[in-house]
């Protein structure tokens, strides 16, 4: 995964503005991982990225104007402002140094400047190039946000996942992608799915073809990405497998290395799917706040128990 330095210029809330080396914009951002090349300043290159965005904050800024004329100075940003590094960012409102604006119109690297901290800068910067270079996958199911809850409805061809999808967004959910769902893992924990760029907010239902959900229902029917709290597989029911009947279980499902709670609905005429996906999405979400239904159930069953037990 890569993106060109010119597609940072496009994130507003990073404010960046070109000041040297605009020729070389389209150079290639292969990492979200940062550096600021203090130590590199002061000769020390034993642990220094060249693939890395070079930050030079006040800090940086502040020791090469105070050393412009040292010799040995320039041969450090020659090696900073190597032919590998994708682009150099000044922070807080400064104007580049003049052996680095020299150094970068030479070499062709383009020194950004923004007004941000470099603190800020670093959190905002993290979080754009985070979300381009997240692990991705795409996965077979219908993503509902139901009550503020991600809920991916899976299970085989022709199951029900798209009239069990239809029937939540009629019921005032929102729809976030059909069919294909596709998912990001960011800060190795969180998934997020969103659908495809060619036909979102569309549902193929049996019988009735593609249908526009946003025409249908209206923009508040839809959400353009949610994370996955939750992943329901609908299942045919089959009278010879036993079902967990009491939610003492805990079962998960793993997408991209991420551990998401797993329930197993099993599904045949008269079972209002439905309302079972609406219900099991209440019931772990009251998980998530630390209350086990079926756990203190077994508690109580337990405890009745250990009164009625005669005594030794």
């Amino acid at each position: 995964m890569s993106i060109t330095v010119r597609k940072l210029l496009q994130h507003p809330q990073l404010d960046f503005q070109v000041d040297a080396g605009e020729s070389g914009l389209g150079r290639i951002i292969t990492t979200a991982e940062l550096n600021r090349p203090s130590l590199e300043l002061t000769g020390y290159f034993a642990a220094f990225r060249s693939d890395r965005i070079q930050i030079f904050g006040n800090g940086e800024i502040s020791y090469i104007h105070a050393r412009e004329q040292d010799a040995a100075l320039r041969d450090r940003l020659d090696r900073i402002l190597a032919e590998g590094v994708p682009c150099a960012i000044i922070t807080n409102g400064r104007r580049p140094p003049r052996l680095i604006h020299e150094i970068a119109e030479a070499v062709s690297l383009p020194v950004l400047t923004c007004p941000h901290s470099t603190t800020k800068l670093y959190k905002r910067l993290w979080e754009n190039l985070e979300t381009e270079f997240a692990p991705e996958t795409t996965v077979h199911g219908v993503l509902i946000d139901m009550h503020d809850m991600g809920v991916l409805i899976q299970g085989r061809s022709s199951v029900g996942k798209s009239e069990c999808g239809l029937e939540l967004i009629r019921r005032g959910f929102h729809l976030v992608a059909d069919d294909m769902v596709i998912v990001k893992c960011l800060n190795d924990s969180v998934l997020m799915g969103r659908g495809n760029e060619l036909l979102p907010f569309h549902m193929e239902a049996r019988g009735l073809g593609i249908i526009d959900i946003s025409r249908l229902f209206g923009a508040t029917a839809i959400r353009e990405t949610k994370r996955i709290s939750l992943v329901i597989t609908l299942d045919e029911w089959q009278p010879d497998t036993e079902y967990d009947r009491t939610g003492l279980v805990e079962d998960t499902t793993t997408i991209l290395d991420v551990e998401i709670p797993h329930v197993t609905i099993p599904v045949r005429p008269g079972r209002n799917v439905g309302t079972l996906v609406e219900i099991a999405a209440l019931n772990q979400k009251l998980k998530d706040m630390g209350v086990h239904t079926a756990q203190l159930m077994s508690e109580r069953l337990l405890t009745e128990m250990a009164k009625g037990a005669p005594d030794d």
